[in-house]
Formats: C-alpha cells, sequence, structure tokens
C-alpha cells in the first residue's frame, strides 16, 4: 500500500513546501499553539514581497445552537531563515476574527485524503443503442 503513508514536508523551507503541495491536497499541520489539524490546501502562493505562502482550509463546524457555521483558514507564511508563520481567519456569518497561532512545526502530506483535480468528475457509462 504504498503512496498511502503520510509524506512529512519540512516546515521549515517554505519555497520547497509550495512546490509539493498543490489545491485540494489534503495535510495534516501542528503549530505551537495548536494540536494536529487536518486541512485542505486552498492555495500555494510563490513568492511575493513577504515570501512564498500558503493557504489551508479547515473544514467548518457548527458552533452554537442556531447552526452557526465557523469556517478557519490558515496563511502560513514565510519568515527568512526560520519556520512559517500561521495566522488563522475564523467566519462566521457574523464576524471574521484573527489570531497568531504560532509557527508551523509538522506538516505532512495525507495522499489517500487528497483529491487531484483531474479526478473530481463522476464517470457517467452511456449504453452504445441509446
Amino acid at each position: 500500500m504504498s503512496g498511502y503513508a503520510p509524506t512529512p514536508l519540512n516546515p521549515h523551507d517554505a519555497d520547497t513546501l509550495i512546490t509539493h503541495l498543490a489545491p485540494n491536497d489534503c495535510v495534516r499541520i501542528t503549530t505551537t499553539e495548536l494540536p494536529q489539524t487536518i486541512c485542505t490546501v486552498k492555495a500555494t502562493n510563490s513568492p511575493t514581497r513577504c515570501g512564498p505562502h500558503l493557504v489551508l482550509t479547515a473544514p467548518p463546524i457548527t458552533t452554537t445552537a442556531q447552526d452557526d457555521l465557523q469556517q478557519a483558514t490558515f496563511h502560513c507564511v514565510s519568515q527568512p531563515n526560520s519556520a512559517m508563520t500561521v495566522f488563522e481567519y475564523t467566519h462566521t456569518t457574523t464576524d471574521t476574527t484573527t489570531r497568531c497561532i504560532g509557527t508551523l512545526t509538522t506538516i505532512a502530506h495525507l495522499p489517500r485524503l487528497s483529491t487531484p483535480a483531474e479526478d473530481t468528475a463522476v464517470p457517467v457509462e452511456v449504453p452504445a443503442n441509446e
């Protein structure tokens, strides 16, 4: 079952990290202030004036009895000669909050949970006589 094990990536090498990940990839991250979290890669951005960064989303969760959904987006921003700093943006129907959740300590690509963009179509079989 090769190809199903999590692949650890170096959180200190932002340039290489963004080349190994693509939108819709599933990753497991840990930061200095957040336990392990499973996220989906939303975007990878090549170096800008702030350096390369990675945008991740966590699955939405219900936060209140009124079923207010909370969606977290993580922006991992590169810092020269150090691990990426991670900012969490939490969006609800009534509020958006931002907080720094430390630095990226571990990240692993989860190939079994990742969905390549070309595999999202559902095959349809049509009999030849129709």
